[in-house]
């Protein structure tokens, strides 16, 4: 097996605990069968069509196999958009993807725009099109985006008793808790503080003051 084809078996997440071999075929089915409809869908070959679902299923957070049980649930209007997310960047100029891999590797760090713009190696009026033509978004909007869904892992994973959701955002770059806690409900549809204790999300219209508790 190659180290692409590794890296796809990795990427599928199939328990450890000695599985079966029934579901170790069945997971490897469920992805060929996922890598087949985007070949349909996208005119894809195969080695395309399998990197696809793979970045794709990364952008989700998500393991590949689960990623590609979506894909074969939904029809192309209804698919995961991470997909689309997935085949513009393959498609979008140089620049922006030199952007976007700079984002997402110094997210944690505390970037500008004109570091973005020096990545990407273009002017910043010609990156600010790019963003908005091929993510429809804009560089700074995208770097938010990326830090939000960081700390959102991170709210997953923490020990309540050992983080707090102001030390989470802080190290994403949201230097406050309450505006924080407002861009994140905007978009998880819960408090941040309800995703670190994992209790039951209640309605809140007003910003809740033990966010950065």
């Amino acid at each position: 097996m190659d180290t692409r084809a590794n890296e796809w078996a990795e990427e599928a997440h199939i328990p450890a605990a000695t599985p079966t071999e029934e579901q170790v075929w069945a997971s490897r089915a469920a992805i060929e069968r996922a890598t087949g409809v985007l070949m349909e869908r996208y005119g894809l070959d195969a080695e395309q069509a399998k990197e696809t679902l793979l970045q794709a299923s990364r952008h989700a957070a998500v393991s590949m196999v689960q990623f590609a049980g979506d894909v074969l649930t939904s029809g192309r209007a209804g698919e995961p958009p991470e997909i689309r997310v997935v085949l513009d960047a393959a498609s979008a100029p140089s620049g922006l993807r030199k952007a976007v891999a700079f984002i997402e590797s110094e997210a944690a760090r505390p970037i500008r725009l004109a570091d973005i713009v020096a990545a990407a190696g273009v002017g910043a009026r010609a990156l600010q099109y790019d963003f908005v033509r091929h993510l429809h978004t804009t560089p700074t909007r995208y770097l938010r985006s990326v830090r939000l869904e960081r700390a959102h892992r991170e709210l997953q994973a923490a020990d309540p008793q050992c983080e707090t959701v102001a030390s989470i955002a802080a190290r994403w770059g949201f230097s406050s808790p309450g505006r924080f806690a407002t861009q994140y409900r905007s978009v998880y549809g819960r408090s941040p503080r309800v995703t670190r204790s994992d209790a039951l999300w209640s309605d809140r219209t007003t910003a809740d003051p033990a966010e950065n508790e």
